[in-house]
């Protein structure tokens, strides 16, 4: 299985219900910069 993008796992978790519960703003930033 391949890594998904953000975007496909944020549209899965909202339209699916995938996630639960799904936390869209837990992204890490470094220098203004989001990282994994």
């Amino acid at each position: 299985m391949t890594i998904k993008s953000d975007k496909w796992i944020r549209r899965m978790a909202l339209e699916h219900g995938m996630i639960e519960p799904f936390e869209p703003d837990q992204i890490r930033h470094k220098d203004d910069q989001r990282i994994v």
